[in-house]
């Protein structure tokens, strides 16, 4: 039985960890954007609504979508060493 190189093993726990990340940075556009749509809901001046608008979720949700697909790049064309 072959046993595999400490260079895949780090290689595979490289990607898992990647994986992982990619999946908790989801989660983080899910919110973004159910917190978009909240703030779409309620009545121009309010103060929830303003305070939601004020923290720019817009452009916080642009910049994980960005980090999303940078991701998802790496992971599906991964660089050879």
């Amino acid at each position: 039985m072959e046993h595999d190189s400490p260079e895949l093993m780090a290689g595979r726990e490289h990607r898992a960890s990647m994986v992982q990340d990619l999946r908790k940075m989801e989660l983080v556009r899910d919110r973004l954007e159910s917190l978009e749509q909240l703030v779409g809901s309620l009545p121009e001046g309010h103060n929830t609504r303003m305070l939601l608008e004020n923290m720019h979720l817009n452009r916080a949700l642009r910049v994980v979508e960005g980090d999303l697909a940078t991701l998802r790049d790496t992971l599906l064309y991964p660089r050879d060493s």
